[in-house]
């Protein structure tokens, strides 16, 4: 009788199969629609990016060999709404990487906008140095460097630590409203160029940024060279880091660059 019941038993088995093989199914049309909706999100970011950066210049006739220029209507607010779209792009991982190249364009072009803005609004008089006063010219190269000053001379670095302190603390990168440093980068017999950096902490934005002081009054430059977008007005900076892979300390997510090679490090001192 037992034997019977056995027999009689239902098999549930192809049911089983065809409840797991929908699970599977399922769980996979989820991925795949996972990854269609990142790709459009992403593409999408990219899109705003580029409409946001490309409305802050005057259309050119692609045939014409014409600088860019940003519409009378560009101003800071719509500058930084650009800028904010462009950091919203997402560069991690192997497929969000690929918009690295994309993202260096848009930062390029944010760069012209902000330097033409800056000239418009009479921020910046002249992209290149006048000629300087003979008188002035030994006064330029006689600074002398303080005891706490950062002072790079080609590829050393001097008060090494007290730069490296500043930069696990400043900006973006702590809390901190009181450090400040000053940067002397030695250009030889052309005298030096003068960075003051302080950083900054907002507690009600909870927002850390460094103010960056550039100083040419100490600086002798040839009469050909053409003055950096950087050094021509006080700057605005999110974080400083050690770029260990290209050798520099770099200023990052500044007013008129995404990112700015301030100082080399010398690589003989690195642990």
């Amino acid at each position: 009788m037992n034997r019977d019941n056995e027999i009689a038993k239902p098999d549930h088995e192809p049911a089983a199969k065809a409840k797991r093989k929908g699970i599977i199914i399922s769980l996979f049309m989820i991925i795949i629609a996972g990854w269609a909706l990142r790709y459009i999100y992403l593409e999408y970011e990219i899109h705003i990016a580029k409409e946001k950066v490309g409305n802050l210049f005057e259309v050119v006739d692609e045939d014409e060999e014409k600088p860019s220029k940003i519409k009378d209507s560009t101003n800071q607010a719509l500058i930084n709404d650009a800028q904010n779209a462009v950091n919203n792009i997402n560069t991690n991982g192997d497929e969000e990487g690929r918009n690295e190249g994309v993202v260096f364009a848009l930062q390029s072009a944010l760069v012209v906008a902000q330097a033409q803005l800056m000239k418009r609004e009479g921020e910046i008089e002249s992209t290149t140095f006048p000629a300087p006063d003979p008188e002035e010219q030994q006064q330029l190269v006689d600074y002398q460097p303080n005891e706490d000053d950062v002072v790079s001379t080609y590829d050393d670095v001097e008060n090494r630590d007290i730069l490296e302190e500043f930069i696990e603390i400043a900006g973006e990168n702590g809390k901190n409203d009181e450090s400040e440093i000053r940067i002397v980068k030695n250009e030889g017999k052309d005298g030096v160029i003068i960075y003051d950096l302080k950083s900054r902490y907002d507690k009600n934005a909870d927002q850390g940024w460094i103010d960056v002081t550039p100083d040419l009054s100490h600086y002798n430059p040839p009469e050909d060279y053409v003055q950096e977008i950087f050094n021509n007005a006080s700057q605005q900076c999110g974080y400083m880091s050690k770029d260990e892979t290209q050798g520099f300390y770099k200023l990052y997510e500044c007013r008129t660059h995404w990112e700015y090679h301030l100082l080399p490090i010398d690589k003989s001192k690195l642990p």
